[in-house]
Protein backbone atom coordinates (compact mmCIF):
# COMPACT_ATOMS: atom_id res chain seq x y z
CA UNK A 1 0.00 0.00 0.00
CA UNK A 2 1.35 3.42 -0.87
CA UNK A 3 1.96 5.66 2.13
CA UNK A 4 -0.20 8.75 2.41
CA UNK A 5 1.48 12.08 1.77
CA UNK A 6 -1.01 13.89 3.95
CA UNK A 7 0.66 15.76 6.83
CA UNK A 8 0.25 14.26 10.30
CA UNK A 9 -1.80 16.54 12.51
CA UNK A 10 0.06 17.36 15.70
CA UNK A 11 -2.16 17.13 18.77
CA UNK A 12 -1.45 20.10 21.03
CA UNK A 13 -4.61 20.42 23.10
CA UNK A 14 -5.17 18.76 26.47
CA UNK A 15 -8.33 18.03 28.42
CA UNK A 16 -8.19 19.92 31.73
CA UNK A 17 -10.05 20.80 34.88
CA UNK A 18 -9.29 22.78 38.05
CA UNK A 19 -9.89 21.00 41.33
CA UNK A 20 -9.39 20.58 45.04
CA UNK A 21 -7.95 17.14 45.73
CA UNK A 22 -8.93 14.99 48.71
CA UNK A 23 -5.52 14.92 50.38
CA UNK A 24 -6.62 13.01 53.50
CA UNK A 25 -6.22 9.20 53.31
CA UNK A 26 -8.81 8.84 56.10
CA UNK A 27 -11.42 10.83 54.14
CA UNK A 28 -10.67 8.87 50.97
CA UNK A 29 -11.15 5.64 52.93
CA UNK A 30 -14.55 6.72 54.28
CA UNK A 31 -15.66 7.85 50.83
CA UNK A 32 -14.54 4.53 49.40
CA UNK A 33 -16.74 2.81 51.99
CA UNK A 34 -19.68 4.99 50.90
CA UNK A 35 -18.99 4.09 47.28
CA UNK A 36 -18.87 0.39 48.17
CA UNK A 37 -22.19 0.72 50.01
CA UNK A 38 -23.70 1.99 46.77
CA UNK A 39 -22.19 -0.95 44.88
CA UNK A 40 -23.70 -3.41 47.35
CA UNK A 41 -27.10 -1.72 47.08
CA UNK A 42 -26.97 -2.14 43.29
CA UNK A 43 -25.93 -5.78 43.51
CA UNK A 44 -25.66 -7.30 40.03
CA UNK A 45 -26.29 -3.84 38.52
CA UNK A 46 -23.13 -2.33 40.06
CA UNK A 47 -21.51 -2.62 36.63
CA UNK A 48 -24.02 -0.07 35.35
CA UNK A 49 -21.90 2.63 37.02
CA UNK A 50 -18.38 3.79 36.15
CA UNK A 51 -16.92 4.15 39.64
CA UNK A 52 -14.27 6.73 40.51
CA UNK A 53 -11.08 5.39 42.08
CA UNK A 54 -10.26 6.71 45.59
CA UNK A 55 -6.95 8.20 44.41
CA UNK A 56 -8.94 10.34 41.95
CA UNK A 57 -11.50 11.76 44.41
CA UNK A 58 -11.70 15.54 44.04
CA UNK A 59 -13.99 18.56 43.96
CA UNK A 60 -14.03 20.10 40.49
CA UNK A 61 -13.86 23.89 40.57
CA UNK A 62 -14.03 24.31 36.80
CA UNK A 63 -14.06 21.86 33.90
CA UNK A 64 -12.41 23.33 30.81
CA UNK A 65 -12.50 20.55 28.26
CA UNK A 66 -9.81 20.81 25.57
CA UNK A 67 -7.30 23.64 26.02
CA UNK A 68 -4.46 24.68 23.75
CA UNK A 69 -0.99 25.58 25.09
CA UNK A 70 -1.77 29.28 25.45
CA UNK A 71 -5.06 28.56 27.22
CA UNK A 72 -3.33 26.12 29.59
CA UNK A 73 -0.88 28.88 30.54
CA UNK A 74 -3.76 31.31 31.03
CA UNK A 75 -5.66 28.83 33.21
CA UNK A 76 -2.54 28.14 35.29
CA UNK A 77 -1.99 31.87 35.82
CA UNK A 78 -5.61 32.36 36.88
CA UNK A 79 -5.30 29.42 39.29
CA UNK A 80 -2.19 30.91 40.92
CA UNK A 81 -3.87 34.29 41.27
CA UNK A 82 -7.00 32.80 42.83
CA UNK A 83 -4.91 30.72 45.24
CA UNK A 84 -2.90 33.77 46.26
CA UNK A 85 -6.14 35.46 47.38
CA UNK A 86 -7.43 32.46 49.33
CA UNK A 87 -6.53 31.30 52.83
CA UNK A 88 -6.26 27.57 53.61
CA UNK A 89 -9.55 26.24 54.96
CA UNK A 90 -11.03 23.11 56.47
CA UNK A 91 -13.38 21.18 54.18
CA UNK A 92 -15.74 18.46 55.39
CA UNK A 93 -17.53 15.92 53.19
CA UNK A 94 -21.07 14.89 54.12
CA UNK A 95 -24.16 13.46 52.49
CA UNK A 96 -24.81 11.57 49.28
CA UNK A 97 -26.88 12.61 46.30
CA UNK A 98 -27.38 12.37 42.56
CA UNK A 99 -27.62 14.64 39.53
CA UNK A 100 -29.93 15.57 37.95
CA UNK A 101 -32.30 14.01 40.51
CA UNK A 102 -32.85 10.97 42.71
CA UNK A 103 -35.49 9.77 40.24
CA UNK A 104 -33.03 9.90 37.37
CA UNK A 105 -29.51 9.54 38.80
CA UNK A 106 -26.75 10.01 36.24
CA UNK A 107 -23.96 11.22 38.57
CA UNK A 108 -23.59 9.85 42.10
CA UNK A 109 -21.85 12.20 44.48
CA UNK A 110 -20.86 13.18 48.02
CA UNK A 111 -21.53 16.71 49.23
CA UNK A 112 -19.99 19.24 51.60
CA UNK A 113 -20.54 20.51 55.12
CA UNK A 114 -17.98 22.73 56.89
CA UNK A 115 -15.99 24.72 54.35
CA UNK A 116 -18.70 24.83 51.69
CA UNK A 117 -18.79 28.64 51.67
CA UNK A 118 -15.02 28.85 51.28
CA UNK A 119 -15.10 26.30 48.45
CA UNK A 120 -17.80 28.25 46.63
CA UNK A 121 -15.88 31.50 47.17
CA UNK A 122 -12.73 29.90 45.75
CA UNK A 123 -14.61 28.75 42.64
CA UNK A 124 -16.04 32.24 42.16
CA UNK A 125 -12.61 33.83 42.61
CA UNK A 126 -11.18 31.45 40.03
CA UNK A 127 -13.93 32.40 37.58
CA UNK A 128 -13.05 36.08 38.01
CA UNK A 129 -9.37 35.40 37.42
CA UNK A 130 -10.12 33.24 34.37
CA UNK A 131 -12.19 36.04 32.88
CA UNK A 132 -9.32 38.41 33.68
CA UNK A 133 -6.87 36.42 31.56
CA UNK A 134 -9.29 36.09 28.67
CA UNK A 135 -11.00 32.72 29.20
CA UNK A 136 -14.77 32.52 28.89
CA UNK A 137 -16.87 32.34 32.03
CA UNK A 138 -18.73 29.17 33.01
CA UNK A 139 -22.45 29.63 32.31
CA UNK A 140 -23.66 26.89 34.68
CA UNK A 141 -23.90 27.56 38.43
CA UNK A 142 -21.22 25.99 40.60
CA UNK A 143 -22.63 23.11 42.67
CA UNK A 144 -19.87 21.66 44.86
CA UNK A 145 -19.82 17.88 44.80
CA UNK A 146 -17.39 14.98 44.72
CA UNK A 147 -18.23 12.43 42.04
CA UNK A 148 -18.26 8.80 43.21
CA UNK A 149 -19.66 7.27 40.04
CA UNK A 150 -21.28 7.99 36.68
CA UNK A 151 -24.25 5.93 35.54
CA UNK A 152 -23.81 4.40 32.12
CA UNK A 153 -26.10 5.49 29.30
CA UNK A 154 -29.47 3.77 29.43
CA UNK A 155 -29.02 2.23 32.89
CA UNK A 156 -31.70 2.75 35.56
CA UNK A 157 -30.35 2.59 39.12
CA UNK A 158 -32.91 4.81 40.87
CA UNK A 159 -34.89 2.14 42.73
CA UNK A 160 -32.04 0.30 44.50
CA UNK A 161 -30.33 3.56 45.50
CA UNK A 162 -33.44 5.48 46.62
CA UNK A 163 -33.21 4.68 50.34
CA UNK A 164 -29.46 5.17 50.50
CA UNK A 165 -29.52 8.56 48.78
CA UNK A 166 -32.56 9.78 50.76
CA UNK A 167 -31.23 9.10 54.25
CA UNK A 168 -29.93 11.85 56.61
CA UNK A 169 -26.40 12.97 55.68
CA UNK A 170 -23.52 10.86 56.91
CA UNK A 171 -20.17 12.53 57.56
CA UNK A 172 -16.99 11.34 55.86
CA UNK A 173 -14.38 13.46 57.61
CA UNK A 174 -12.54 16.69 56.88
CA UNK A 175 -9.09 17.97 55.96
CA UNK A 176 -7.23 21.23 55.51
CA UNK A 177 -7.33 22.44 51.92
CA UNK A 178 -3.93 23.95 51.20
CA UNK A 179 -3.68 23.91 47.41
CA UNK A 180 -5.64 23.83 44.17
CA UNK A 181 -4.55 22.09 40.99
CA UNK A 182 -4.94 22.30 37.25
CA UNK A 183 -5.33 18.69 36.20
CA UNK A 184 -4.90 17.03 32.84
CA UNK A 185 -7.41 14.24 32.15
CA UNK A 186 -6.59 11.55 29.62
CA UNK A 187 -9.43 9.20 28.68
CA UNK A 188 -7.90 5.73 28.40
CA UNK A 189 -9.53 2.29 27.92
CA UNK A 190 -8.69 1.36 31.53
CA UNK A 191 -10.21 4.61 32.84
CA UNK A 192 -9.12 8.24 33.07
CA UNK A 193 -5.57 9.17 34.02
CA UNK A 194 -5.04 12.44 35.88
CA UNK A 195 -1.79 14.40 35.83
CA UNK A 196 -1.15 17.63 37.73
CA UNK A 197 -0.24 20.41 35.28
CA UNK A 198 -0.08 23.20 37.87
CA UNK A 199 -0.38 23.22 41.66
CA UNK A 200 -0.95 26.49 43.50
CA UNK A 201 -0.71 26.87 47.27
CA UNK A 202 -3.39 28.80 49.16
CA UNK A 203 -1.31 31.51 50.77
CA UNK A 204 -3.41 34.46 51.91
CA UNK A 205 -3.30 35.09 55.67
CA UNK A 206 -6.48 35.23 57.73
Amino acid sequence: MQASNLPVRKVTSVRCFAAVEVSSPAVRRLLEEAREEMRRALGADAGSVKWVRPDQFHFTLRFFGELGPVEVSQAALALRRAAAETAPFRLAVAGLGAFPSLRNPRVLWAGTAEGREQLVALARRLEEELAGVGLARETRPFRPHLTLGRVRQGADVAAPLRDLLSRPPSHYGAWQVERVVLMRSELLPAGPRYTVVEAAELVRGE
